[in-house]
């Protein structure tokens, strides 16, 4: 165990919390520098309380690690038995490394009960700053009870000869692995013609 104990002031604008990260990358020095791990934490929910985290470091790879974003919006229409699902922005994208531009697109599968019932995209759009606003509406019938729907959402990369890169991936049911993608399904099922706007972070795989 090592404790540092030393603290980094950063001065930004109140406005820009919304869309700032800190990352944190561990380094040996000798005998070279090498990177052994990092992490980042999304300043979103940031107060003027002081708070403690704990964070899991992720050891480096070939590829950088993903901190990309999606902000998603769910709602389940039960009058006419379906779910609208909004694609709305993401952020943090990753940029190019040579001249290319990148442009971003997210594909969203629908499984009913283990099957693929429904697959959609959004259109291709340019990164801004690190950011992409589709702002799309996806609508998909319901066909079984909207306990057994899982949603495979996944964002996409394409530079401007046209190589497709996978960015990263999100699950939105009951059972995801993402504390965040679970309480948003929960909500928006359990609180019918609510629409439910959450940001998560996508994962590699």
């Amino acid at each position: 165990n090592i404790e540092f104990m030393e603290t980094f002031v950063f001065s930004i604008k109140l406005q820009s919390l919304q869309t700032v990260r800190l990352v944190f990358k561990i380094q040996t020095q000798t005998p070279r520098k090498k990177t052994i791990g990092e992490c980042s934490l999304s300043l979103r929910t940031l107060s003027t309380q002081e708070m403690d985290y704990s964070l899991d470091i992720s050891p480096p790879s070939k590829v950088s690690v993903c901190h990309a974003e999606l902000e998603l919006g769910t709602c389940f229409q039960a009058v006419n038995s379906r779910i609208q699902l909004q694609i709305l922005e993401a952020q943090y994208l990753p940029s190019s490394s040579t001249p290319l531009t990148l442009s971003f697109f997210v594909k969203v599968a629908m499984f009913s009960s283990g099957e693929l019932i429904y697959k959609k995209k959004t259109r291709l759009l340019k990164a801004s700053n690190g950011r992409v606003k589709w702002g799309e509406t996806m609508i998909f019938p319901l066909i079984q009870s909207e306990k057994e729907i899982i949603f495979l959402i996944k964002l996409y990369s394409r530079s401007s000869v046209g190589r497709r890169h996978f960015v990263g991936q999100i699950w939105i049911s009951e059972d995801s692995n993402n504390t965040e993608a679970v309480s948003q399904w929960k909500e928006t099922v359990t609180h019918p013609e609510k629409v439910v706007i959450k940001w998560h972070k996508l994962n590699p795989s």
